[in-house]
């Protein structure tokens, strides 16, 4: 009766497993370059709405603390209601975290958000300025 496990068959099982991991291994960047081509513009959108959101809050919350009336506690209670929007663009992280994508390539993909978004550098400069 002859082995199931003869040598040549052993070694060819592990030649293709080699081969398949090695073209696994160089087609992973091709896969996180077409998933970061294919959502840069929805993830872009959402940076850009959840930065506002968040500058918009930070800017209610100070003008309450300093100069406190019923205007500026409607306006922090709207801004706080606008910070849903950071909620779906969490998600879209996680999503493009299971996808594959490091956070490299999420920081990558936010600054190429705020460029394209950007005609010149005073308004890249305004995008990461909080104004209050």
């Amino acid at each position: 009766m002859r082995s199931r496990f003869r040598p040549e068959r052993i070694a060819t099982h592990l030649v293709a497993v080699l081969v398949g991991a090695l073209m696994a291994w160089l087609a992973l960047p091709l896969w996180r370059e077409v998933v970061m081509g294919w959502n840069q513009e929805r993830y872009g959108l959402l940076v850009e709405q959840c930065d506002g959101a968040m500058r918009d809050h930070y800017q209610a919350k100070q003008t309450v603390a300093l100069a406190p009336s019923a205007d500026g506690t409607r306006a922090l209670a709207a801004s706080e209601i606008g910070l849903i929007i950071c909620q779906d663009y969490d998600l879209y992280q996680k999503k493009l975290l299971q996808w594959g994508l490091s956070e490299d390539e999420l920081a990558q993909m936010r600054l190429r958000a705020i460029e394209a978004r950007a005609s010149d550098l005073q308004e890249v400069i305004e995008t990461h300025e909080i104004r209050f």
